[in-house]
């Protein structure tokens, strides 16, 4: 089973490091209240999120109280962390830094160069005309990663963000933030900005389609773009996007095997898929194939998971055969559990297969 990301990140030598650096820089740091906060009766309990919060109120606690001296020390020592644990950073400004909007979106420009697209969230609520005005500015910025937070911070739906209600409700005041970035030169940009669409499309998928035709008629080169933000709606097989891509006909083939092998397989294990499809059309036909996994769940519950296996051109009366590998190893978004599970075959967005296994 893979390592919780809570026992990977935010551990002791990098809060002793913190307190360390801003000592150096701020000698009244009350170390002592700083890790008899954080290390409370609460904090084996909490999630990897929950101890992010949890240590910016243990460094609110133990800096100045005035925000922006405090904030003046953690910029002095930010750089000298990375990755996870310097989300802290831009935590500790979403947490106190509401008030002061000024102070605290020049803080996140630079704190981005990790992440800042979770604590730039409270002020595109609170301050949406200066706010989406900034994110529109920081589209032209000549750093990637903050291009990047104009797209991915104001996402509808950001995964462990808070939900930006207002935005799935109307998400016009996205649309120039993604049209300025749309071919941009870092593919790191133009993933956000493809998701950022995605997100769109889960509330307002003709606006997400109008658009994503639109960018495409203008440029093919964007279809990588706009095949990602539009995934979801081609796994539900919606008619519209799959026809932008050339797959919305109705799927001319005959399913001469699909099986999963072995059938019995343990837990952490792994199995091949195989699929020969045959052409039963007269014309040379492009399928989209995908299968979706059913899988058991304890108390009854099921679970299903739609995963892309290929675009193909099938030529009149062709055979195609195919076989991906199936691993059913634990990660840390999906646990197996022993049961019957079914593997749904799917062309075009429709189901033309199915076939069963036991996880054991």
């Amino acid at each position: 089973m893979a390592e919780p990301f809570k026992h990977r990140f935010l551990q002791r030598p990098f809060f002793e490091q913190l307190a360390g650096d801003i000592t150096d820089r701020y000698p009244a740091f009350d170390r002592e209240r700083f890790f008899g906060q954080l290390y409370d009766d609460s904090w084996d309990a909490l999630e990897l999120k929950g101890r992010l919060r949890h240590a910016s109120e243990a460094l609110g606690a133990a800096l100045p109280a005035d925000y922006r001296k405090a904030l003046g020390i953690l910029m002095k020592v930010e750089g000298r962390h990375s990755g996870f644990d310097h989300l802290l950073f831009a935590d500790f400004v979403e947490r106190f830094g509401e008030d002061d909007y000024d102070a605290s979106m020049a803080a996140l420009e630079v704190l981005t160069r990790s992440s800042a697209e979770f604590a730039v969230r409270p002020f595109l609520r609170r301050y949406p005309e200066r706010a989406f005005a900034r994110m529109l500015a920081w589209a032209g910025h000549e750093s990637e990663h903050v291009r990047r937070l104009a797209s991915e911070g104001c996402r509808p739906r950001l995964p462990w963000g808070t939900a930006l209600r207002e935005l799935k409700q109307d998400p016009a005041p996205i649309l120039p933030i993604l049209e300025r970035l749309k071919d941009d030169p870092s593919e790191y940009v133009r993933r956000s900005v493809a998701n950022n669409l995605g997100d769109i499309a889960k509330d307002h998928p003709d606006l997400a389609i109008g658009i994503a035709t639109r960018w495409m008629a203008e440029d093919r080169a964007r279809m990588p773009l706009v095949k990602h933000a539009l995934r979801d709606l081609l796994k539900k097989g919606n008619r519209r996007a799959l026809r932008l891509f050339g797959v919305g006909a109705k799927p001319a083939v005959a399913v001469e095997r699909l099986e999963v092998v072995p059938r019995r397989i343990a837990v952490g294990g792994t199995a091949a898929l195989r699929v020969t499809l045959r052409s039963t059309s007269r014309r040379a036909q492009t399928i989209r194939l995908e299968y979706a996994i059913t899988y058991a769940r304890p108390g009854g519950r099921a679970g299903r998971k739609v995963f892309k296996i290929a675009d193909a051109g099938l030529a009149a009366g062709a055979a195609l055969d195919l076989a991906r590998k199936l691993n059913f190893a634990d990660r840390t978004i999906r646990t197996h559990h022993p049961g019957r599970h079914t593997l749904t075959l799917v062309a075009n967005g429709q189901e033309v297969g199915t076939a069963s296994f036991t996880l054991a």
